[in-house]
C-alpha cells in the first residue's frame, strides 16, 4: 500500500505500509515507511566524491520488535501489584517503542510506585523517599545513592527535555529491575527459606 502526495511548494511525499512475514519465526507484524522531501540531505559519493542525495526514511514497525526481555520473575509482582504491573507494562511498552523521554519519566513512576507499596508516604519529595526507604533498611547506602541517579535521571526527562540515549535508557531500567527483584522477590523468598530451615539442635 503506497500513498504519494505532491504539494504546490514543490515537495513530495510518500506513506509506505506492508505486511511482513518472518521467515523464521513466522511472526507477522506491519511496516510503515515515511518520505518526506524537505527531510533529505546531501551526502558525498564515497566512489567519485560528488554531492549526492539522500533520501530519509523514517520506519516503524507494529507490533514493536522486543527492544529488552521482561524478566520472569516480573509476573510475580504484577500478579500481585496490578496498579505496579500497568506501570511496567507502560515503562517497557515505551522503551520498545522508542519512547525514550515516556520510558524514563515511567522508570521513576515505577520507583515512585514500588517505594509507597514498601510503606513511604508518596506525598514527601523523592529524596525524603530514599532516606525514608534507608532508614527502614529496604536499601543500603549503595542502593540510595544509584537510586538517586535513576530519580535524578526521570525528572530531567519530565522536566528538562533530557531524551537519553538508548543505552543510558537501559542502565536506568537496570536500577529499576534491580530495585524491585531485591525489594519484592528475593526478600518474600528469603522469608519463605528462614521458615523452612530446620531449626539447629539445642543439645
Amino acid at each position: 500500500m503506497v500513498h504519494s502526495t505532491d504539494g504546490d511548494d514543490g515537495t513530495a511525499a510518500s506513506d509506505t505500509g506492508m505486511i511482513l512475514e518472518c521467515c523464521g519465526c513466522e511472526r507477522v507484524y506491519f511496516r510503515r515507511d515515511c518520505w518526506f522531501s524537505e527531510w533529505d540531505t546531501i551526502g558525498d559519493d564515497p566512489i567519485s566524491g560528488e554531492p549526492v542525495l539522500e533520501r530519509v526514511i523514517e520506519t516503524a514497525y507494529w507490533p514493536a520488535p522486543v527492544r529488552r526481555q521482561r524478566p520472569t520473575w516480573l509476573e510475580k509482582i504484577e500478579a500481585s501489584e496490578r496498579d505496579l504491573g500497568m506501570l511496567l507494562d507502560e515503562m517497557y511498552m515505551a522503551l520498545d517503542n522508542d519512547l525514550r523521554v515516556l520510558a524514563a519519566i515511567a522508570a521513576r513512576t515505577v520507583f515512585d510506585r514500588a517505594s509507597q507499596l514498601l510503606g513511604v508516604d508518596p506525598a514527601i519529595g523523592f529524596k525524603e523517599k530514599l532516606d525514608r526507604l534507608s532508614a527502614n533498611g529496604r536499601i543500603s547506602v549503595h542502593e540510595e545513592q544509584v537510586l538517586q541517579v535513576l530519580v535524578d535521571a526521570g525528572s530531567a526527562a519530565a522536566h528538562r527535555g533530557w531524551r537519553p540515549r538508548f543505552d543510558e535508557l537501559n542502565t536506568m531500567v537496570d536500577v529499576v529491575e534491580s530495585f524491585l527483584h531485591h525489594s519484592f522477590v528475593v526478600g518474600d523468598g528469603i522469608k519463605k527459606l528462614k521458615a523452612s530451615v530446620p531449626a539447629r539442635p539445642t543439645n
